[in-house]
């Protein structure tokens, strides 16, 4: 069994956790997704990705969770993707509105550096889709307000989720951010 050959270090028990950066592009942009299945579980390259919507956070805002269920013979896997955008702005709101009701890909970079494709799936894919085209990514909650209080902070959280096939691949391909210009280079 490959388990047994999984070691955990001791410098692997001190990495901060928490998500950087968040890039949200359309699903249906990307033209070609390459899945490495060689043991990494990831995603080495995509392209075709456009103008991704990029957040860059503040430490203790934005999380990647999973939850893995089985029902039958199959196990699914729910990800929810959440975080926190502060200081309300039209910027931040017509970017987050964009969002609404599209199939999502969403690319996300810890604080360690370590970056995951969320809403692209190889799992249960048919033979000429270039990724599972229903185990897309959605926003499903915007919850927002400007606090009532001094010291509140204004902002919206925003959850988004996608169930797929497979625990999220991590992403091996370029991903730069540009945080003066909102934007990053996928490929």
């Amino acid at each position: 069994m490959a388990i047994e050959a999984l070691g955990v270090n001791h410098s692997d028990l001190e990495l901060r956790g928490g998500l950087r950066y968040i890039a949200i592009t359309d699903f249906t942009d990307a033209t070609g997704v390459t899945f490495d299945n060689s043991g990494d579980h990831a995603v080495s390259a995509v392209t075709g990705v456009g103008d991704a919507v990029l957040f860059d956070l503040k430490q203790g805002t934005g999380s990647l969770t999973t939850t893995g269920t089985k029902e039958g013979g199959t196990i699914l896997f729910e990800h929810t993707i959440s975080f926190f955008v502060p200081n309300i702005s039209s910027a931040h709101l017509r970017a987050l509105e964009s969002t609404r009701n599209q199939k999502l890909m969403v690319f996300v970079q810890d604080f360690n550096g370590a970056a995951y494709v969320i809403g692209c799936s190889e799992a249960f894919a048919l033979e000429d889709d270039i990724a599972n085209q229903q185990m897309f990514a959605t926003v499903s909650s915007i919850e927002g307000g400007t606090g009532a209080a001094l010291g509140d902070e204004n902002g919206v959280t925003v959850s988004i989720t996608c169930q797929s096939g497979e625990l999220p691949r991590a992403f091996t391909g370029t991903f730069t951010p540009d945080s003066s210009a909102g934007t990053v280079a996928i490929s």
